[in-house]
């Protein structure tokens, strides 16, 4: 039987990566999408098996910004600043948001109640601004330390911590329950197992090979342990705080992981 006469819902349910890369794209950035008014998109559950693709195109281009500032004589610091805007201008700073989020309600509340209610609000309070704060500039100062090895070792680590810490946000929505009912996570839905294998496997093997290759193999599993012991943390945070996840959840876990990952790529650099 062709495709013209097979079922709307059964060839949306089709494995097309171009398609979910898309999907993934646009929920996931602010750049541009071609072919976006033309595209039948898959469900987004079934397209973030392709959010560590659009996790390395981000770190991709964050690492490019930061090689070009220092080749351009910049000084250290300014470079990996300019190197976290650039991200967050592709990003929209959509998972700075959620850490931001996730720090006035989960100590700012309460109650459950009273945090979630506290994370929905627009606003910023005093512990999501000191957590803005210390985490953009332990960012960048592991990012300065990344500039002593050579610009194709920094764009592979900086889009493998990218993609894996992205894949994980996968496996933060397929094990653990949303904690409000239409929240964006409940909304966006639940992966299935294979999807979410599948992300694991496309972050994972992307930043253990790139951090083995570049630094050690050492330093590659590391990598690897510390961002999933950061998403661990937040996730029982989130357990205890407020009973699941929530989209603002998923981008804690994104930026902690990574800055995790980004940890243990600047210790080993100092230690070679």
């Amino acid at each position: 039987m062709s495709d013209a006469f097979e079922p709307r819902s059964a060839y949306r349910r089709r494995f097309r990566p171009f398609a979910s890369f898309l999907a993934a794209l646009r929920f996931l950035t602010r750049l541009p999408v071609p072919f976006v008014r033309r595209m039948d998109p898959p469900a987004l559950k079934d397209s973030m098996a392709m959010f560590p693709v659009v996790g390395a195109l981000v770190g991709a281009i964050s690492a490019a910004a930061l090689i070009l500032a220092n080749l351009a004589g910049l000084p250290d610091l300014f470079s990996a600043l300019l190197a976290l805007a650039i991200a967050a201008m592709a990003t929209g700073a959509f998972h700075e948001d959620g850490l931001a989020d996730v720090a006035d309600g989960f100590y700012g509340g309460a109650t459950r109640e009273d945090r979630l209610e506290i994370m929905k609000d627009s606003r910023i309070g005093t512990f999501g601004t000191l957590t803005l704060i210390i985490t953009v500039l332990a960012r960048a100062s592991l990012l300065t330390a990344l500039l002593d090895l050579p610009p194709a070792a920094v764009l592979v680590l900086m889009a493998g911590a990218g993609a894996f810490s992205r894949a994980l946000m996968v496996d933060l929505l397929w094990a653990t329950r949303p904690a409000r009912a239409n929240g964006l996570s409940a909304m966006a839905g639940q992966p299935t197992r294979n999807v979410t294998l599948a992300a694991l496997a496309i972050g994972g093997i992307g930043a253990g090979l790139g951090g083995s290759l570049v630094l050690s193999p050492e330093a590659g599993v590391l990598a690897l342990v510390a961002g999933g012991l950061a998403l661990a943390i937040v996730r029982a945070t989130a357990m205890r705080k407020i009973g699941g996840q929530t989209g603002d959840v998923c981008g804690a876990g994104q930026v902690l992981s990574e800055t995790a990952m980004l940890a243990v790529y600047a210790a080993t650099v100092s230690l070679l």
